[in-house]
């Protein structure tokens, strides 16, 4: 024993475990291959359920069939989706019918990637059920006892955040609530994590009093709740860092916290390398060591003022990862984290356990939920977030080091530093010279964004949108993937902080819907519409913004043509014309034929890029048109697998008959290019 404390407690030791735990996440991760090993072909899998859920008629499931399977299955009938909610349990038995889900990577540059999040799930085959089947299988003692809270749950009203205190399940929780929740950056308070994980310790030890092998059922208890809460990292370090901490003082090894959390990271790793990739480990470790790095700093002061300081180390710390992820910050979550979790820590959490364990309290939990609400909400209105941008890693890592040698040293220099290299980063537009032109992949509709040097003008033509399907009752989704999301967390990474001017094409959706979610995000300046009757979303985007019927632009040389009042909304189409040194666009909304013989009988203009009309619909891009036009280049946005088969045989016949070579964003994702004095380069998001 004696000697494991020397080695445990030599530096030369950690560094060692550190060398070999690269080298073991190296290998495994890029030597080793991951892949399915189920057929690709395959027709039918069978497998017990890990997790589920039931959101409108779509039923999600987490398979494992000797490996994880992601399934996704529609149900047909509102009695079928009643059975289904009475029937499915976790550890159940199920048979499906279907076939392979294709999963495609990001679309959009700098936003989620599925596909990839999946790999680091290792999650590599997903599959579409057109039909299932509960098989008549025992459930485990572990799986019945999950059931078993579940129902419990759902007898108490299925309240969204009694699910997220007690179990860490979000996905009932408001989709506009849980947005202010993360805008504020207090998302942490409702992931479990140490702070949930000492109110059961510190209760369950009161509890036991002096029962014999306390600590040993502590913590098989603790690790039943893991299991309960699904394994969620931040969850899983807390318990074994307070395992490792136990350990240490029970065997006197008089190890570090510092070396004891470096130990925690080494066995979660050595477990399952691909947290590497789970910005919750990320966020659970860089939180933790900045606590325990400035832990002396910290307690020199009084109780009052570790608060705030607490508040203030913790957002330092995590916002480089902020920054990375999200491409900002918002400083207000300090004051909002100093008032909001210790509200949360010693009232709402452990409100949320008490009720689950004395359902009577249930009123007061949800007088506690309701005050959090207001509280979030009115934290908001204080909100300024600022848009930094796509950072690299090394960049992140100078963060850091400022950081680390500021508070190692007392260095103020370093802070100093720290703030310039900060302010660096923030203005790092100052330094781009370069135009970019950029074709957003928004599925089933028309985005493209002209974005000049240094940011100082940006334009956005049309936003994209969904077209409603009439839905019943029990079709009807709570959370629905949000493209706009992605269109802002874009916008966002490149530093695009204003829209100068938002030309919508015309009034439907697929060209404006996601005008609103967008403008919430990033400030609209001015907005230019069609001169025809305007459609109710037309009327709403200019009650929020000011309307002008011509743009002198400053940046680009910037035209725009009206062809007249056609009876169709999409022949009123505004047609733009945007040259940027040699290289000419021509973006013709989704005008027909008609309106392109108009066209050319009026104005002779010859483009580099031809945005073809109608996603490629066979009524646009005539022959004749195409002939005039002469583009080097046509680029085709439509969506995959769209109901109206865009782009049209007759219409891609008709640019291989002229060899004008096209780009469709069903098969190149986003088309970003970027456009100097001399020449451009064109770069595919899915190439």
């Amino acid at each position: 024993m004696k000697r494991l404390k020397i080695l445990l407690q030599s530096n030369a030791f950690y560094f060692f475990l550190f060398l070999l735990l690269c080298f073991y996440v190296f290998v495994f991760i890029e030597l080793i291959p991951h892949k399915t090993n189920i057929k690709k072909d395959t027709k039918e899998i069978t497998g017990k359920i890990l997790s589920y859920s039931i959101d409108g008629d779509q039923v999600s499931l987490l398979l494992d069939v000797k490996e994880k399977v992601k399934a996704t299955y529609y149900v047909s009938s509102k009695e079928e989706k009643e059975e289904l909610e009475q029937n499915l349990k976790i550890g159940l038995t199920v048979t499906l019918y279907g076939e392979k889900k294709e999963i495609i990577g990001r679309t959009i540059p700098n936003t989620f990637d599925y596909k990839k999040y999946l790999e680091h799930e290792k999650i590599y085959f997903c599959f579409s059920a057109s039909k299932l089947e509960i098989q008549k299988v025992s459930i485990s003692l572990l799986n019945k006892i999950k059931n078993k809270i579940d129902e419990r749950l759902k007898k108490l009203g299925n309240h969204p955040y009694l699910r997220a205190f007690v179990i860490g399940d979000k996905t009932l929780i408001d989709e506009n609530q849980y947005d202010t929740i993360m805008k504020n950056g207090v998302g942490h308070l409702f992931a479990l994590s140490g702070m949930h994980l000492s109110f059961v310790y510190l209760f369950l030890n009161k509890l036991m009093g002096k029962v014999k092998f306390k600590k040993i059922l502590l913590f098989l208890f603790l690790f039943f709740y893991l299991f309960i809460a699904g394994f969620s990292v931040s969850f899983l370090r807390a318990i074994l860092f307070l395992l490792l901490l136990e350990m240490n003082q029970k065997f006197h090894f008089d190890i570090s916290r510092i070396k004891i959390l470096f130990l925690t990271a080494f066995l979660l790793l050595f477990y399952n390398p691909f947290y590497l990739y789970s910005i919750g480990f990320w966020y659970t470790f860089v939180v933790t060591f900045s606590l325990l790095f400035t832990a002396n700093y910290i307690r020199k002061h009084k109780k009052w003022q570790q608060v705030f300081l607490v508040s203030c180390i913790t957002f330092l710390f995590s916002m480089p990862i902020s920054i990375y992820v999200n491409y900002e910050i918002n400083p207000c979550s300090i004051l909002t984290n100093c008032l909001l979790v210790p509200f949360v820590s010693t009232i709402v959490f452990p409100l949320a356990i008490f009720t689950f364990l004395f359902p009577f309290l249930l009123p007061f939990f949800k007088l506690s939920i309701s005050c959090l609400t207001v509280l979030n909400s009115t934290f908001l209105t204080f909100a300024f977030p600022l848009i930094v941008g796509k950072i690299t890693l090394f960049e992140v890592l100078l963060l850091y080091f400022f950081l680390l040698i500021g508070f190692k040293w007392k260095i103020k220099k370093m802070f100093l530093l720290f703030l310039l290299f900060l302010t660096f980063l923030y203005n790092k537009n100052l330094f781009e010279n370069h135009y970019y032109v950029y074709f957003l992949d928004v599925g089933q509709g028309d985005s493209t964004l002209f974005v000049s040097p240094k940011k100082k003008e940006v334009l956005l033509i049309d936003t994209g949108g969904n077209i409603p399907i009439p839905k019943k009752e029990y079709q009807i989704r709570t959370k629905e993937f949000q493209l706009s999301d992605s269109i802002v967390q874009f916008l966002k990474s490149i530093r695009v902080r204003k829209i100068d001017l938002l030309l919508i094409t015309h009034g439907d959706l697929d060209h404006l819907g996601y005008a609103k979610e967008i403008g919430s995000e990033i400030p609209i300046k001015r907005v230019m519409i069609n001169k025809n009757e305007q459609t109710d979303k037309e009327k709403e985007l200019l009650s929020l913004y000011p309307q002008v019927e011509k743009y002198q632009s400053t940046f680009f040389d910037f035209q725009t043509y009206f062809m007249g009042i056609y009876e169709t909304e999409n022949d009123n189409s505004i047609l733009t014309k945007i040259k940027i040194y040699n290289q000419t666009f021509l973006l013709m909304g989704d005008a027909s034929s008609k309106v392109e013989e108009q066209f050319i009988k009026k104005y002779d203009i010859q483009a580099t890029f031809l945005k073809v009309g109608h996603h490629g619909s066979k009524t646009s891009s005539s022959l004749s048109f195409l002939k005039q036009v002469k583009p080097n280049y046509a680029i085709i946005s439509s969506g995959r697998n769209n109901r109206y088969h865009h782009p049209s045989k007759e219409t891609l016949e008709r640019l291989e008959a002229l060899h004008i070579p096209y780009y469709n964003t069903q098969d190149s994702g986003t088309i970003e290019i970027a456009i100097d004095k001399k020449n451009f380069h064109l770069k595919q998001t899915l190439s």
